[in-house]
């Protein structure tokens, strides 16, 4: 069987995805495991011809696989210590998932990374279905808070729609994606320093485009000594203000200390 998708399997995969996580009723969510079984239905609902051909051979080839599988020993279902046979496509010739790997490398991981999905470790219900200490995540849709930018917030429905209808491709919704994101996080970042919500760094101070001239921050003085740079700050603002007056420019020294600071 080949794994070769055709170049419209990816849109229709994302649509399913969408689909079997939109109607799901699970508060966590969904496994891949579960994800794949869903998937299924579908399929075998809308192509009845396939679905017992499909099992059948699916059958015949597990059943194939064992009988090769046994070897010498007391039992009959003893299995040889040769080279493991490889596992069974669960997923039919021409579904949009083409296999399970497929899916979670391909698709799942794609929507992950545009964050229309979130993948969260699972909570079992029961200590004995977590027995095996291998962690289990689920798949569920993400619906995300924007905040109140001049910025515009992304539309995630129509970043669904792009990918759905092959509009865009996975690339150019990313990078899309991406540069919206990074623009509504430097806007944050500017509101919260022009709030007073988070202290500016002596780096931005230095680089601050604002600053007037004569005024040094601590890392500008780092070259001077102890004496000196304690001293230096009051220095510059009492030239400062004997430059533009006590009225001139600066609102009295306790602003100006907080802008060199």
């Amino acid at each position: 069987m080949s794994l070769t998708r055709a170049p419209s399997q990816l849109p229709s995969a994302f649509q399913l995805v969408r689909q079997i996580l939109s109607e799901s009723t699970a508060a966590q969510g969904l496994t891949t495991k579960e994800l794949v079984k869903e998937a299924l239905k579908i399929y075998q609902s809308e192509t009845p011809n396939h679905d017992a051909t499909g099992l059948q051979a699916s059958s015949s080839t597990v059943a194939e696989s064992s009988s090769k599988g046994k070897g010498k020993g007391k039992g009959n279902n003893v299995l040889s210590a040769g080279k493991k046979e490889k596992g069974v496509n669960v997923i039919p010739e021409g579904h949009p998932f083409v296999s399970t790997s497929y899916l979670k490398s391909q698709i799942l991981a794609r929507l992950s990374s545009q964050s229309l999905l979130i993948k969260t470790p699972s909570h079992p219900s029961s200590p004995s279905s977590g027995s095996s200490g291998k962690p289990t995540f689920v798949w569920r849709l993400n619906n995300p808070k924007q905040s109140n930018l001049s910025t515009p917030s992304w539309d995630y429905p129509s970043h669904w729609n792009s990918l759905i209808s092959g509009e865009k491709t996975p690339g150019q919704t990313y990078h899309e994606f991406k540069q919206n994101q990074l623009e509504r996080r430097e806007e944050e970042k500017q509101r919260a320093l022009d709030g007073g919500k988070v202290l500016r760094t002596e780096r931005q101070i230095w680089e601050w485009d604002g600053r007037k001239d004569g005024l040094t921050t601590n890392m500008e003085r780092l070259h001077l000594n102890k004496r000196r740079r304690d001293k230096r700050p009051l220095k510059e603002r009492r030239n400062l203000l004997a430059y533009e007056g006590l009225n001139g420019g600066i609102e009295g020294e306790g602003g100006l200390e907080k802008q060199v600071l």
